[in-house]
């Protein structure tokens, strides 16, 4: 009965997930991984990146593994950018399912089928970290296989070990840290193997001297690529599950006391991660820690030796987990990406249509502005393009030249309709060219500089409208109450829209800098490269305001903070000036990545002005 009911749950999550593999849900970090899959199965090797960071590009230091397989899948199923974007869905669901497989199968193995339902639901039945693995972050395969690695470490099983422990590290440049950290603790815990199996730091030192020498063509072009690793790390929001970090906190007491070896090793390996990424240790550790909670749990129950204690006890965790996990329910999550598509990380329909419209001059080198990190990685699922910047910040050529290249020189795909009224009165006039987009963006280029006097004119009335629009109207870009938008549609439709039309008075507000920017250029290039930095903000502004990839990312204070300052900005607009400090002060103080300013007086350069998102699931 047990197994049946742990086999049903896994079963009614999967078929759940399985549904949905014609329109996936995915993480904003999909778009690189995507981007980089398809790479891998057009040449077979991607050692440099030269889509992200144009003109001068970097090294690619992420792990191969999953990048490869979703790379080969998608040449398999045709070749073309809908297919590594089917492939990327079908791999993430594999990866859920192996991580669920192996939680039900370590936690049945050191603690019994009611360690191993206890496990699976509380693993399955939390949102983040259950959806962290389904939509195919690198880094979950990592946390997948670094158990398999300790136990065959234990076991005596060296070759095992050291092919598990080489996988771990090509899958995530974390699996360096991860997988020999579990394999180090398991050689410095009390020795409770059978006789005969030698000792454990010679075992230890067998295998990582195996793991060096296959890894070797990984880390040596790692280390070849120091110099472009600044180690930054990108905006994002936490997502903790305090069901599961307490089930890991018991499970691991209980295990230390019990000593137990393996679930200890297992518990501890993810630590590695506080050194790489802590917001990510305390969401995909938590496979280790549903592990460690059920089948510590399972243990206190069967002692209690009343059946129906024992019983009822079951009946009511399982119950929690799956439906009240102390954070978001992934069934919740699940039921509502079919009914709604929400949270829609990444619209593939509408990058699809933008990478259609990019011009030519994209195809000779032309380099592509998009208005956040992910847009570029997500064009090029389906183009080959040069883009500026990109994402994973913690790589990236020092210093930019990308920050000298004038505004005019080009092709942006902005958060604007193609049809905004703003957009094509600019166009009428023959300011810039539209050729095309999507339903909310457009793919643009500026044609020549307008006077300076007025494109200021322009930006000043554009801060003014819009600007004050902002101050009154733009909500908070928050998940809200999910059983609200599941129970009401129309709900999650104004919301949309309130939010998208904040998304474009933003964008309104970049071009018109980018106007400016533009005119600047050919009297006071200073000015205009920490102009042009300033419109890079901007286009992080308007996907923090409104994309589903950046829910939470600023709290509801912050959002606040940020009207205020927009409010001010368009009353000085509205009183004749062109507030260019006072936007950039706004700008510092909303993003917390800008600095100098945007007056010819205050010429100190931005730094890079922008930090990609990372997964709520992102990853990245």
């Amino acid at each position: 009965m047990i197994r049946l009911a742990t086999a049903t749950i896994v079963a009614l999550h999967l078929v759940l997930l399985a549904a949905s593999l014609g329109d996936y849900r995915v993480s904003v970090d999909s778009a690189y991984h995507v981007a980089l899959a398809r790479q891998y199965g057009e040449r077979g090797a991607f050692w440099w990146d030269d889509i992200h960071y144009a003109p001068a590009h970097r090294p690619n230091l992420q792990g191969p593994a999953v990048h490869v397989a979703v790379g080969a899948l998608g040449r398999l199923l045709g070749g073309s950018g809908d297919d590594y974007v089917r492939a990327n869905a079908i791999v993430g669901l594999v990866g859920w399912l192996a991580a669920v497989l192996t939680l039900a199968h370590f936690a049945r193995r050191e603690g019994g089928d009611r360690a191993a339902l206890l496990a699976v639901a509380a693993f399955t039945g939390s949102a983040f970290a259950s959806g962290s693995f389904s939509i195919n972050l690198p880094s979950g395969w990592l946390f997948v296989v670094t158990p398999w690695a300790i136990d065959a470490f234990l076991g005596g099983r060296l070759f095992a070990a050291t092919l598990l422990t080489t996988l771990a590290c090509y899958t995530h440049l974390g699996g360096f840290l991860t997988a020999p950290f579990g394999l180090a603790l398991a050689a410095l815990l009390p020795n409770d193997a059978p006789p005969g199996r030698g000792p454990r730091f010679a075992a230890l030192l067998l295998v990582g001297t195996g793991v060096a020498l296959l890894t070797a063509p990984y880390w040596i072009h790692f280390l070849r690529g120091l110099p472009w690793y600044v180690g930054r790390k990108g905006d994002s929001a936490w997502m903790i599950e305090p069901l599961l970090l307490a089930l890991w906190l018991a499970g691991l007491a209980a295990a230390v006391r019990a000593r137990r070896t393996f679930l200890v090793a297992w518990g501890l390996a993810p630590l590695a991660w506080l050194l790489q990424d802590a917001s990510r240790f305390l969401l995909q550790g938590t496979l280790a820690g549903a592990a460690l909670g059920g089948v510590a749990i399972a243990g206190w129950l069967e002692n209690a030796r009343r059946p129906l204690v024992t019983r009822a006890a079951t009946v009511l965790l399982v119950l929690v987990a799956t439906l009240f996990p102390l954070g978001p329910p992934a069934l919740g999550a699940e039921l509502l990406w079919l009914v709604a598509r929400f949270p829609r990380m990444l619209d593939w329909d509408e990058l699809r249509r933008v990478a259609a419209a990019l011009p030519p001059a994209v195809d000779e080198g032309r380099i592509v502005h998009g208005y956040a990190v992910y847009v570029p990685s997500g064009l090029a699922a389906w183009r080959r393009i040069e883009g500026e910047r990109g994402h994973w910040v913690e790589v990236q050529p020092q210093p930019d030249p990308a920050f000298d290249i004038p505004a005019g020189d080009k092709v942006y795909a902005l958060a604007l309709p193609p049809d905004d009224e703003t957009l094509q009165a600019l166009a009428v006039r023959g300011r810039l060219r539209v050729h095309g987009g999507g339903a909310w963006m457009t793919v643009l280029t500026l044609a020549d500089a307008p006077p300076l006097g007025d494109a200021r004119a322009e930006l000043a009335a554009t801060l003014a409208r819009d600007g004050g629009w902002i101050a009154d109207h733009c909500e908070h870009n928050a998940m809200g109450d999910v059983a609200q938008l599941v129970l009401d549609p129309s709900l999650l439709e104004r919301r949309r829209a309130v939010r998208a039309a904040c998304r474009t008075r933003v964008a309104r507000i970049q071009l018109a800098l980018l106007e400016t920017c533009h005119a600047l250029q050919d009297a006071d290039p200073g000015h205009a490269k920490t102009c042009r930095a300033g419109a890079r903000a901007l286009g992080w502004m308007s996907a923090i305001v409104a994309d589903e990839a950046t829910l939470d990312f600023r709290t509801p204070a912050a959002h606040q903070r940020m009207r205020d300052d927009m409010r001010r900005v368009a009353a000085l607009a509205a009183a004749g000036e062109v507030p260019e400090a006072a936007l950039t002060a706004t700008l510092d103080a909303y993003l917390g990545e800008i600095r100098g300013g945007l007056l010819p007086a205050q010429r100190a350069p931005l730094p890079g002005a922008q930090a990609p998102p990372a997964t709520r699931d992102p990853a990245r």
